[in-house]
């Protein structure tokens, strides 16, 4: 049953909303420091599931075991030997949340969390119409659906935290973090969706 698979996927997927979440909290309880700490937990968490992705690569039994338990949700790719989903997507975390402020920084985890999901769910459902590869213009209008309602969110509590980010900066992000999703280029998608969203962001917000 592919369909119901990838539905287990990527709801495991949205699960990472955790990050943006953690980013929020760090900020608020350790300053702007926290953005440091909370990146350095993610990398070596990162560093982790990378050895454990090597391992089984590598290690025939540990494989089956990994096949046993985890067989359903991962790709073909992911049971061969190649790196998982959630090594690069707690790397991708772990490297925006350095690289960009705060606002910016959840903005572009929620992108990748909401609009990533939306896209595949709706496009392997839904998707009729062909845009770039398998990528379809229903899972890609899901992507921006979803990456503005998480921008509506993030308007409604910004002025909480003090943000001084505008609508026009997260349409800005939304349809970067669409375009990324939808374009096949070298990066995994899971890096490319924030960090692409972060970077047009960063250059529109002021300051």
């Amino acid at each position: 049953m592919p369909h119901l698979e990838e539905a287990i996927r990527k709801a495991i997927h949205l699960g990472s909303i955790i990050f943006p979440v953690a980013t929020v909290f760090f900020y608020r309880v350790y300053g702007p420091e926290g953005r440091i700490f909370l990146a350095s937990i993610l990398a070596m968490l990162a560093v982790v599931l990378l050895m454990l992705d090597l391992l089984k690569a590598r290690h025939k039994p540990f494989k089956s075991l990994i096949y046993g338990v985890f067989g359903k949700v991962l790709r073909k790719n992911e049971l061969q030997g190649g790196m998982t989903a959630s090594t690069i997507v707690v790397a991708s975390a772990a490297f925006t949340i350095l690289i960009f402020r705060e606002p910016i920084a959840v903005a572009a985890l929620v992108f990748l969390s909401l609009g990533d999901s939306a896209a595949a769910l709706v496009g392997k459902h839904l998707g009729r119409i062909r845009l770039v590869g398998r990528r379809t213009l229903e899972g890609s209008l899901a992507s921006l659906s979803a990456c503005l309602l998480g921008s509506m969110a993030i308007l409604w509590t910004g002025p909480d935290f003090g943000w001084g980010i505008t609508p026009v900066v997260l349409l800005a992000g939304s349809v970067a973090a669409t375009l990324s999703e939808l374009f096949d280029l070298p990066l995994d998608d899971n890096f490319r969706i924030p960090v692409f969203a972060g970077l047009v962001m960063e250059l529109v917000l002021p300051g």
